[in-house]
């Protein structure tokens, strides 16, 4: 088993904290398979590895789960292969620490791949601040114990009794705004680039050559290390789709400054923060 950090009231993101179940086999750690820089909790049977369960804060205003779950399911239906996403059950409960929880099952495959995946994702709100939590199935263990050992981790929910989760940030956090600049050299040298990197983990992305807008996209992005993966929903025009996810390096940062160099090494994308 990985090495672990252990609590028996874990702060999971800003103003949301868990119990760990006595009965459960948790651990409160980074899984480097998933993201070398993230804390997840990982559910286990001895040492072998059988689900983990991620949670993030929500942008403010985002209190309406219905909503909120319709543009999820739209959006995972455009990153999946055509008639794989199946939307299994749903339903809502209130944790003891008086959060609102709506949640789905989903199976699906992302383009470009073969594997079968099961989610569970979770619609957290106190009414003021709302969460996601996403739940993901690895090991052997049966969907109804999956199912039954997440939602007692998610009844656990409550908010923390000190202003430790203020300290928390998470890697990303550093890279939110607007960036403006274009490519050094290369195939793409003088195409103008503007993205958004937005705190939910979306981002919208402007390319454009000789004053005119050739390629406009939306999708989500993670950092995980020196990588920083583009992962495309939707692309205009539409033959731009194909290319569902790109990784990037950070070749620098500096707050203000970001370099990013294509995975071939052939191209590096120079942008500078514009607000």
């Amino acid at each position: 088993m990985p090495s672990q950090v252990h609590s028996e009231i874990q702060i999971v993101a800003d103003g949301l904290a868990i119990d760990l179940p006595d009965a459960l086999d948790l651990t409160y750690q980074r899984i480097p398979d998933y993201d070398d820089t993230e804390h997840v909790v990982a559910g286990w049977k001895g040492d072998d590895f059988q689900y983990f369960v991620t949670f993030s804060k929500m942008p403010p205003g985002w209190l309406d789960a219905d909503a909120w779950m319709t543009g999820f399911i739209h959006d995972l239906g455009v990153a999946s292969e055509d008639g794989s996403l199946e939307v299994q059950g749903g339903g809502a409960f209130r944790s003891g620490g008086g959060f609102d929880i709506s949640y789905i099952g989903v199976t699906y495959i992302l383009r470009g791949e073969q594997e079968v995946r099961y989610q569970l994702v979770y619609f957290i709100t106190d009414g003021r601040n709302s969460y996601l939590s996403l739940a993901t199935r690895i090991g052997g263990i049966a969907v109804p114990q999956f199912e039954a050992e997440v939602k007692s981790i998610l009844e656990s929910t409550h908010h923390p009794s000190t202003n430790v989760s203020a300290l928390i940030q998470r890697s990303e956090d550093r890279y939110f705004g607007f960036w403006v600049g274009g490519y050094a050299g290369g195939k793409k040298g003088g195409v103008d680039v503007i993205f958004e990197l937005k705190d939910d983990m979306t981002f919208s992305r402007k390319e454009a050559s000789d004053g005119e807008r050739n390629a406009e996209y939306t999708g989500v992005w993670s950092i995980s290390g020196d990588s920083f993966s583009w992962t495309y929903l939707y692309a205009e025009p539409a033959t731009q789709e194909g290319r569902s996810t790109e990784t990037d390096t950070i070749s620098s940062f500096d707050g203000d400054t970001l370099i990013l160099v294509s995975e071939d090494g052939q191209r590096r994308l120079v942008m500078q923060r514009s607000r």
